[in-house]
C-alpha cells in the first residue's frame, strides 16, 4: 500500500481574508510539497487568490501555475484570465483565451470567461479584440446573459463607441438590470451626450446611488455645474438614498467653481450629519471649496483637522492662501510641506510663485438659495428697477464720502460723462447693489467675477464697505479681494 497523501488543510483556511502575494506563494509551495500541485480545484482557488491580490503578480507566474495542470478546469482558466486582465498587458488574457480555444489544451468557456475578457478589452481600449470576443459571445449562445451584456455596454463605452453600446442596450429589454442602465448613462455622459443620458435616466425603472452619481458627475464634468447641483437637490428630496463619497466630492467641486459658499456649507453639514469619515478626497474638496468661496479660515480649519493629507491637499491650501493675498502664510505652509518629505508638483510651484508675487466681465454672489448673474449694463434682472435705485443710493453716499470717478479703464472714444455712466453700470456694482437689497445688515457680501476688477470698481467697493459697514469678498480673474472698513486685503496691488 502507498502512503496516503496528506490533505492540504492549511490551504486556504490559514490565509488572512486578503492575503498578500508572498503569502499566496507560500500556500502554493505547501500545495507542491504535499503533492497537490495538479489538483485543478485547489489550483483554481490559488489562481482566484492571485486575481484578487493587492499587487498584481507578473503574468508568467500565474501562467506557470495554470500550465502545471494536466486537465485544467474552466474555473482555473477563468481565474488566470482574470489575473492577466489586471496586469499591465491586459490583452494577454485574450491571447490566452485563443490558446485554450484553438490550442492543444482545450477548455470550454462559460459566461464568466467573457465577462473577464471584456473587462480586459475595456481596460486596454481594444475595440477590435473586444468585437471579436463579442462575436464569440453570440456564436456560443450567451448574448442574453445580463452580466455579459453589462460588460459589453461598459466595454463599448470605454472604447468611446456609444453607438455600439446603445445597440447592445436596446437589443433585449428583458436582459437589463440597474447595472446595465448605469453603464449606459455613464458612457453617454462621458461622451458628452448629457441630454441623452438625462432622458435615459428619467426612463429608468429603478435607480440606485450609482445612477445618481453618473448623472451628477456627468453634468459637472460637462461643465453644467448648476444642473449638477440641481440633480443633487433632487436626489436629496427623494430622501431614499445616502450620497456616496464621489457625489459629495463632485458637488463640492461644483460649489467651488461657482463660488457658492452656502451650497458648500450645506454639503459639509451633510457629511457631518451622516458621520462620513473625513477621507483625503473629501477633506481636500472641502479645503478647496472654502478657499475658492472666500472663506479661507474655514479652509485652514479643515486642513489642520485632517489626519491624513496628500499632495493635492497641500496644493489646495497653499494656492488658497496665495489667492487670498496671504503670501507669507503660504510660504510657511510650503516649508512645512517640504519638511514632510513630499515632492512638489507644478501646481505647487504656481501657488508659491503666486504667494511671492502677492506678498510685496461677468459677475454672479448667490442669494436666497439661487445664483444671480449680471453683465455690464444689465437690464434683464427681475428686480432691475430696484437695483438701479440702489445704485443711485450707493453713488450719493460714496460721493458724500469723497468718491471721484476714475474713467481710465474705459477705452471707448466717448465723452467723460458717458464714461462715468459706463463704469457706473459695471457688473460687480450691479451684483453688490442687488446684494445690499436682499441681504441683512452686517451680512458678508460675496461676488464672483470672471475678469480682473477695474481700478474704479475696486475703489468704489472699498468705499461701499466703509459707508455701508459691510464686509465684501470679490473673487476676480486674478485673486480674492477682502474689502472691510474702506480697505482691501490686496493693499491696492493686484
Amino acid at each position: 500500500m502507498f502512503p496516503r497523501r496528506p490533505k492540504p488543510t492549511a490551504f486556504p483556511f490559514s490565509l488572512p481574508p486578503k492575503p498578500s502575494l508572498p503569502q499566496i506563494k507560500q500556500s502554493h509551495a505547501r500545495l507542491v510539497l504535499s503533492g497537490h500541485a495538479t489538483d485543478a480545484n485547489l489550483i483554481g482557488r490559488l489562481l482566484l487568490l492571485l486575481s484578487l491580490a493587492p499587487s498584481t503578480p507578473p503574468a508568467r507566474y500565474p501562467l506557470s501555475v495554470f500550465l502545471s495542470l494536466p486537465r485544467p478546469s474552466v474555473f482555473a482558466a477563468n481565474n488566470l484570465i482574470r489575473c492577466l486582465a489586471r496586469s499591465e498587458s491586459p490583452l494577454e488574457s485574450v491571447s490566452f483565451y485563443a490558446s485554450i480555444h484553438w490550442g492543444s489544451v482545450s477548455v470550454a468557456p462559460n459566461k464568466h470567461t467573457f465577462t473577464f475578457l471584456l473587462q480586459a478589452c475595456g481596460k486596454a481600449r481594444a475595440l477590435g479584440e473586444g468585437m471579436q470576443v463579442h462575436a464569440h459571445v453570440v456564436k456560443l449562445g450567451f448574448p442574453k446573459d445580463v452580466f455579459i451584456r453589462n460588460c459589453l455596454v461598459h466595454f463599448y463605452c470605454a472604447c468611446s463607441s456609444t453607438e455600439s453600446a446603445c445597440k447592445v442596450f436596446n437589443e433585449s429589454g428583458q436582459s437589463r438590470d440597474v447595472v446595465t442602465w448605469n453603464a449606459m448613462i455613464t458612457g453617454l455622459a462621458r461622451d458628452g451626450q448629457i441630454d441623452v443620458a438625462q432622458k435615459m435616466f428619467d426612463e429608468m425603472p429603478e435607480r440606485d446611488v450609482i445612477s445618481w452619481t453618473a448623472m451628477i458627475t456627468g453634468y459637472v464634468q460637462n461643465g453644467k455645474l448648476e444642473e449638477g447641483l440641481q440633480c443633487f437637490r433632487k436626489m436629496r428630496e427623494s430622501d431614499l438614498l445616502r450620497p456616496n463619497e464621489a457625489i459629495l466630492v463632485t458637488v463640492l467641486s461644483a460649489s467651488a467653481q461657482l463660488g457658492l459658499l452656502r451650497q458648500g456649507r450645506l454639503v459639509h453639514s451633510i457629511i457631518d450629519s451622516l458621520n462620513f469619515p473625513m477621507t483625503v478626497p473629501l477633506g481636500t474638496a472641502l479645503v478647496d471649496m472654502y478657499a475658492k468661496c472666500g472663506s479661507i479660515e474655514h479652509s485652514r480649519y479643515v486642513f489642520e483637522q485632517m489626519r491624513k493629507r496628500n499632495i493635492w491637499t497641500w496644493n489646495a491650501m497653499i494656492c488658497g492662501l496665495a489667492t487670498h493675498g496671504l503670501g507669507r502664510e503660504a510660504l510657511v505652509l510650503f516649508e512645512r510641506f517640504l519638511d514632510k518629505g513630499l515632492e512638489p508638483a507644478s501646481v505647487t510651484f504656481v501657488g508659491v510663485l503666486s504667494a511671492c508675487s502677492r506678498s510685496g466681465l461677468v459677475d454672479e454672489v448667490e442669494a436666497e438659495g439661487l445664483v444671480h448673474w449680471f453683465v455690464a449694463g444689465d437690464r434683464e434682472h427681475e428686480r432691475c428697477l430696484e437695483i438701479y435705485e440702489m445704485l443711485d443710493c450707493i453713488e450719493r453716499r460714496i460721493v458724500e464720502a469723497g468718491y471721484r470717478p476714475d474713467t481710465s479703464s474705459v477705452l471707448h472714444d466717448i465723452g467723460e460723462e458717458e464714461k462715468e455712466n459706463a463704469i457706473r453700470e459695471h457688473s460687480e456694482r450691479l451684483a453688490i447693489a442687488f446684494a445690499l437689497l436682499v441681504t441683512r445688515d452686517g451680512d458678508c457680501i460675496r461676488v464672483v467675477k470672471n475678469l480682473r476688477v477695474c481700478t474704479d470698481c475696486h475703489e468704489v467697493t472699498k468705499m461701499i464697505s466703509k459707508v455701508f459697514m459691510r464686509e465684501i469678498v470679490v473673487r476676480d480673474g486674478s485673486r480674492f479681494h477682502h474689502f472691510k472698513e474702506g480697505r482691501c486685503s490686496c493693499l491696492d496691488y493686484w
